[in-house]
């Protein structure tokens, strides 16, 4: 008899305990893309695709990091020249960080405690105290209309594009000082590292190219050039990147194209071309590396793509003008 109570009251505590740990897995496993256009954040299940919830953000949001000891989502609300911070629990804004005028991308210290916005209108870079919500300093002139923002795997100095001057300059977001400066193609726009951090990868997006850049040397090492039979050479605009987790293959968006360029990071090649949407722009991949998912900034949609099978396997219609997408797992 005490056998199958104890049986019994196993099932009854083990069985909840089951169903919560699951419950939890599953919506551990998100997407969240950025609406400019609608002013709102998606979030969508990783697992089923379903859409679980949009919530308001500030006006015209735009890049975004997710912080996981916090569970805390940073987004760069442009016009409001802040970066609203949403509880991901209660899907709230519970605050904001100082950032100065019109903040698009930024990026976070390996350590968690910094981050570093482009203030696109002013030609600035603004370092900012995540804890306190405050500035530490500005950093002027780092080029004309400075968009995207990378900091080194060390956390040692932060990598931006400018759009105006054709060039990446090289900060130190600890001393306030620029360090270097690399001309690359016409209008560069995002950049992302590799193999170590001893390559940066920027795409030049009214360049049709992407440059790659030697951390060691600061000088340009290769240019990759794509081309595809239908698309004109104009068409072929790149943006954003997702790096396989394995360091082997970039997957590089090309807006007007409305594709998607695989790229071998080892002897820098174009392998395949993936149809998307009408102007594919941010990009993101799983820790499995077997799902990359990009905005449509113009179909106001997302593109889930096998990245076995190069093609897209489902689409979702989100909010208008979708800017960027992210991969909380």
């Amino acid at each position: 008899m005490s056998k199958i109570i104890i049986r019994v009251n196993f099932i009854i505590i083990f069985i909840p305990l089951l169903i919560l740990l699951i419950s939890s897995n599953v919506k551990a496993d998100r997407i969240v893309i950025s609406n400019e256009g609608s002013d709102d954040i998606t979030i969508i299940d990783l697992n089923t695709y379903e859409i679980l919830n949009t919530i308001e953000s500030g006006n015209r949001p735009r890049d975004m990091h997710y912080i996981a000891g916090t569970n805390n989502l940073l987004v760069a609300a442009s016009e409001d020249d802040t970066i609203n911070v949403i509880d991901m629990k209660t899907l709230k804004i519970i605050g904001n960080l100082e950032t100065g005028d019109d903040p698009e991308i930024f990026d976070i210290s390996p350590d968690g405690n910094v981050a570093v916005v482009s203030n696109e209108d002013d030609n600035e870079a603004t370092v900012i105290d995540i804890q306190t919500g405050k500035i530490i300093r500005v950093i002027e002139d780092v080029g004309i209309e400075p968009e995207g923002v990378n900091f080194t795997p060390d956390g040692k100095y932060v990598f931006i594009t400018s759009e105006g001057t054709n060039t990446i300059i090289i900060i130190d977001p600890w001393k306030g000082e620029i360090v270097e400066e690399v001309l690359v193609g016409n209008r560069p726009r995002r950049g992302a590292f590799n193999k170590n951090g001893e390559e940066y990868w920027v795409t030049n997006e009214l360049g049709g190219t992407v440059s790659v850049i030697d951390t060691n040397t600061f000088s340009i090492k290769h240019t990759i050039n794509f081309e595809k039979k239908g698309i004109r050479s104009s068409e072929i605009t790149p943006v954003d990147f997702a790096m396989s987790n394995n360091g082997n293959l970039a997957y590089i968006t090309l807006g007007r194209s409305k594709h998607i360029a695989v790229v071998n990071t080892n002897n820098y090649e174009v392998i395949d071309y993936i149809l998307a949407g009408s102007r594919v722009w941010g990009a993101a991949i799983t820790a499995d590396d077997k799902t990359l998912i990009v905005t449509n900034g113009q179909s106001d949609d997302i593109s889930i793509i096998d990245t076995d099978k190069r093609a897209s396997i489902k689409s979702i219609a989100v909010g208008r003008t979708p800017h960027t997408v992210r991969i909380i797992e």
